[in-house]
C-alpha cells in the first residue's frame, strides 16, 4: 500500500543502482571530486586533440567522459540527469539480472563514446565554433534521449508541468539555451541518441539488417562462457526486442 512505502535511505538508493550506471555515477563524482581539492588538473584530463596525436594522450579520450565540470549547482544537476537516465535505461532494457545484458549496455555507451569522439573531432578539424573539451553531459542527454523514445507517449512531470517523454530531451535543451550555457553538448547527445535509435531500431526491422550488435568476446568478458545457446542470431548480434 501506499502507507507502507518508504524513501531509501542514499546508501539503499547506491546499492540499487545497476553496474554500469553506478561506475560511471563513481568515476564521475570522484573525478569531480579529485580535481576540487587540486589532486588533479583539469586540463590534464578534457579533449585536446592536438595532445592525443601528438604527445599521445590517449587517456582523455575516456577522462573527458568523467569531467562533467566543476563542483557547483550545475554539475549536481548534471549528475540527478545521469543517475536517473542511466538507471532507468539499464534497469528496463538492460537488465543485469539477465545474461548478456550488462555486455549489451557496454555496447551502447561504446557506441555513444566513439561517435561522440568523431562528432567532437570533425568540430575541432572543421573549426566550427569553441573546442568541445567534455562530453561527459553528451553521453547522459543521449541515455536520456533513447530513454524518452522507448515510450514516448509516457506522461512525465517535469516542474510541475506534464509532458509527453519524448519532448523532455528538447524541453531541457531549451532550459540550457534559456539559462545561457552552452547548448551544443545537449545537441551532440541528442544527435547520437537518435542515431543509436535509428541503427538499432529501425534499420534492423525494416531493412533486416544489424548494424549494432555486442562482439562476443565481450559477452564472454562480462559474463563468462556460460551462455543460452540462442544467443547468436544471424549477424553476431543479440536483437534487444527478442
Amino acid at each position: 500500500s501506499h502507507a507502507s512505502f518508504t524513501m531509501p535511505t542514499p546508501e539503499e538508493w547506491f546499492n540499487r543502482l545497476p553496474p554500469v550506471t553506478r561506475i560511471y555515477l563513481v568515476g564521475a563524482v570522484l573525478t569531480t571530486i579529485c580535481c576540487t581539492f587540486k589532486v588533479i588538473s583539469v586540463y590534464s584530463l578534457i579533449l585536446d586533440f592536438q595532445l592525443v596525436f601528438y604527445k599521445f594522450q590517449i587517456w582523455r579520450l575516456v577522462t573527458c567522459f568523467f569531467y562533467f565540470g566543476p563542483f557547483k549547482l550545475s554539475f549536481l544537476f548534471q549528475m540527478l540527469i545521469l543517475s536517473r537516465y542511466f538507471d532507468a535505461l539499464e534497469t528496463g532494457d538492460y537488465d543485469p539480472s539477465r545474461p548478456g545484458k550488462t555486455a549489451e549496455m557496454i555496447t551502447f555507451v561504446l557506441f555513444g563514446a566513439i561517435t561522440m569522439l568523431i562528432i567532437a573531432l570533425l568540430w575541432s578539424y572543421l573549426a566550427l565554433g569553441a573546442p568541445i573539451f567534455i562530453l561527459g553531459p553528451s553521453m547522459s542527454f543521449m541515455a536520456m534521449y533513447v530513454w524518452s523514445r522507448k515510450d514516448p507517449m509516457r506522461q512525465v512531470v517535469f516542474w510541475s508541468f506534464t509532458i509527453k517523454s519524448w519532448h523532455l530531451p528538447f524541453v531541457m535543451l531549451g532550459m540550457a539555451i534559456l539559462m545561457n550555457s552552452n547548448p551544443i553538448l545537449d545537441v551532440i547527445g541528442i544527435l547520437v541518441g537518435h542515431l543509436w535509435c535509428y541503427l538499432k531500431e529501425i534499420v534492423p526491422n525494416v531493412y533486416n539488417i544489424d548494424l549494432i550488435w555486442t562482439p562476443q568476446w565481450l559477452y564472454y568478458a562480462v559474463d563468462g562462457p556460460q551462455q543460452p545457446r540462442n544467443y547468436m542470431p544471424r549477424s553476431g548480434g543479440y536483437r534487444l526486442n527478442g
